[in-house]
């Protein structure tokens, strides 16, 4: 099934590029920098089979998230997509889980960032405005997350993790 939406994530990554800068002159944003402390871990497996295994742990796609990138990446690398968890399901939670995935060297690998936020559901001005974001709280559950569904995973150094001129430093992807 995740499949079936990559098109429509290709479409919400051309429309926040091309809304942003007009939203911006009054103060709003379809665009945002994923910070370095929302880094969780690194996946040695592709993005799609990542999004498999979100779908498998209850996370659904977030076809209306702004656009996030790595500003520190050189160069600015954005999200390949873009997935959200609401514990107590979407109507019930006021908190969600969101993660940003990035497509690691050579395609081999997928970073995961996450936030603990409030939900754009029940939250809307809350969420738009970055109120309460947990950095440090999405990290912990994130990865609480995967060790209770037995998924392995690396923490590396942001030097082992960026694309461009980093990542040809290293060498092959990490196996």
């Amino acid at each position: 099934m995740t499949h079936e939406l990559r098109f429509l994530e290709r479409l919400r990554r051309g429309v926040a590029s091309l809304l942003h800068a007009p939203l911006s002159l009054v103060g709003l944003y379809a665009e945002r920098q994923t910070p370095r402390e929302q880094y969780a871990f690194t996946l040695r497996e592709p993005y799609p089979i990542v999004e498999a295994r979100l779908h498998r742990l209850g996370f659904v796609r977030n076809l209306i998230s702004s656009l996030k990138y790595r500003a520190y990446a050189t160069p600015p690398e954005t999200t390949v997509a873009s997935w959200v968890r609401y514990p107590e399901g979407a109507l019930a939670s006021d908190h969600q889980l969101h993660l940003a995935l990035y497509v690691g060297p050579n395609c081999a690998t997928t970073d995961v960032y996450a936030h603990w936020e409030p939900s754009w559901i029940r939250h809307p001005i809350r969420h738009y405005r970055a109120t309460d974001v947990d950095a440090q709280g999405g990290v912990e559950r994130t990865r609480s997350l995967f060790e209770g569904a037995d998924i392995e995973y690396a923490v590396l150094p942001a030097e082992q993790r960026l694309g461009g001129d980093a990542a040809a430093e290293l060498g092959p992807p990490i196996e």
